[in-house]
């Protein structure tokens, strides 16, 4: 929520109230025809404008929630450009958010290194000194309990499969090893299906959505890809779940494996997209022919919005998603849970709450935030309300419509799972923006960077007209293939540094692990010299 309320100010400051109070420079599109044709939105009657709503089309279009509204605006004697904030404050604080992120990763994937198996502190040390005594109020005494009873259950199950591993033939170990193999083969075709069917899904969609007058028929194609990826998203994972059980894992590498295998499914179904959606619009990895004249494709004159409604359907698909499955999925299905005793009901029983799952969609939800801002400004205002209104959804079902579920997740795990998530999901659509902004021709009639064969040109122009001609060097040199090889040689020894720390201090912990295993050693022998003298005295002292 933090997020989306950074992006919110950082837009409205440099971009909104700019556009807002300075005069606008206007620019003639007539000359770049056809590529500046733009066509007028048409005017839709009170149930078109609801439909606008959904689609992010007719009156919502030229509005600033969308790129194609925003024209440059020039102000403070020229040292104010609306075109140059618009570009970099998304792309800065994509940067910042990910570089934020990767450290948080690094930092918990160290941790958990060092917390793993081999380092972890015993059971019989935890049960005796793991209890905290200032605890004192009885609330937050039973969430320590609950969290402590936690650990102590998963650290069971873990050593528990330890043990009927070292117990096994090596004819089993083969046979759980070409069952793997066999499963995972069925769980990437599973995944290949969805990704082609997302695939399809967007073809029809973009071909359809444009050739329709029925306003229905237009929103139910809009509409065909969110609809896809809610489908895959929700038929796959539960075939994950059950598959996994016959694999042969730990209970800790089933849910790692699991979630694992849902974060590349949820991001590599937004890869697909976006690969899909920049074949159709900008002849990315396709035929060329549509995309001779302007650079991309004529059907799309404004390009960049309509890029921009498709992650504002997304958003909005995906919180009216969750919205239905509550109001018709949840509330029903515990409603009849506790006024009937049918077999089928008690077979069914309450829903169970899987943390795992609701991370994985919130995470998806910002994605969709993130790959959308440079299109759509205002999408995290509208995910900020998403959010409101799901954390209280979220929050009554929880406290009355879920049941506790059987699977124990680790805290540590999860919380480091969650930035890793994150940082994967950021860099899935940071990587593709930053294509199309130093890549990607412009659309000739909307936008802010008409007259520039890319956006990233704006900032190249303005920056050779405002550096010194010593600071022009000192970048073109960064720019250069060797300013690149220099920094990825500085790169390969910042990692070699740290790959040399992160050995010295595991053996730094065997070193420890070692002086402490003597201690207790010495500590026995002095246990068992005591009772010895102890036995000595108390023979001597008999007769």
């Amino acid at each position: 929520m933090l997020l989306n309320l950074a992006s919110l100010i950082l837009t409205t400051g440099f971009i909104i109230l700019p556009t807002i109070l300075l005069s606008k420079t206007e620019h003639n599109h007539s000359s770049l025809a056809p590529c500046g044709n733009s066509s007028a939105f048409p005017n839709h009657t009170l149930p078109g404008r609801l439909l606008d709503v959904f689609t992010g089309e007719g009156f919502m279009q030229d509005t600033f929630l969308f790129y194609g509204h925003y024209g440059d605006v020039v102000g403070f004697d020229n040292a104010f450009s609306v075109r140059l904030s618009y570009l970099l404050t998304p792309f800065v604080f994509l940067l910042i958010c990910s570089l934020l992120l990767l450290q948080r990763t690094v930092k918990g994937i160290t941790q958990r290194r060092v917390r793993s198996r081999h380092y972890r502190t015993s059971i019989s040390s935890k049960v005796f000194s793991g209890w905290d005594f200032c605890v004192r109020e009885t609330g937050t005494s039973v969430l320590k309990q609950k969290r402590f009873s936690n650990d102590i259950k998963s650290d069971l199950a873990e050593e528990h499969w330890y043990m009927l591993t070292t117990q096994q033939s090596l004819g089993v170990k083969v046979r759980i090893f070409a069952l793997r193999v066999f499963l995972n083969g069925i769980i990437l075709a599973l995944m290949a299906g969805g990704f082609y069917f997302i695939y399809l899904a967007t073809g029809v969609s973009q071909g359809y959505q444009k050739r329709s007058d029925d306003p229905i028929l237009s929103l139910m194609t809009q509409y065909l890809v969110p609809v896809v990826i809610s489908l895959v998203l929700l038929i796959l994972p539960y075939s994950f779940m059950l598959l996994v059980k016959f694999e042969g894992l730990s209970p800790s590498a089933e849910i790692t494996l699991t979630l694992v295998r849902c974060v590349f499914l949820r991001l590599g179904t937004l890869g697909i997209f976006l690969f899909s959606l920049g074949q159709t619009i900008l002849c990315v990895g396709g035929t060329k022919a549509p995309c001779e004249i302007c650079g991309y494709n004529m059907q799309f004159q404004c390009w960049e919005t309509s890029v921009g409604q498709e992650f504002y359907k997304l958003s909005m698909f995906h919180f009216l998603e969750l919205l239905a499955e509550f109001l018709f999925l949840k509330l029903p299905r515990s409603f009849l849970f506790s006024r009937y005793q049918c077999r089928l009901i008690r077979w069914l029983g309450k829903e169970k709450f899987v943390l795992s799952q609701n991370v994985l969609d919130m995470v998806y939800g910002q994605t969709l935030v993130w790959g959308g801002m440079f299109y759509t400004p205002l999408l995290p205002l509208l995910n900020l309300i998403f959010i409101f209104i799901t954390f209280y959804i979220k929050k009554f079902s929880v406290f009355h419509l879920y049941d506790v579920s059987q699977r124990l997740f680790q805290e540590s795990t999860l919380r480091i799972m969650f930035h890793f998530v994150l940082f994967l999901g950021l860099m899935t659509v940071f990587l593709p923006l930053t294509y199309l902004l130093t890549s990607a021709r412009p659309s000739r009639s909307c936008g802010l960077f008409t007259d520039y064969n890319t956006p990233w040109e704006a900032v190249k122009n303005r920056t050779h007209s405002a550096l010194p001609p010593t600071a022009l060097t000192v970048l073109t040199y960064l720019t250069s293939d060797i300013g690149a090889y220099s920094l990825l040689l500085i790169l390969i020894l910042v990692l070699t540094c740290y790959v040399s720390r992160v050995r010295q201090n595991e053996l730094d912990v065997e070193l420890l692990k070692e002086h402490l295993s003597n201690q207790i050693e010495d500590k026995e022998f002095l246990v068992r010299r005591l009772r010895k003298e102890e036995d000595i005295q108390s023979h001597t002292v008999d007769p």
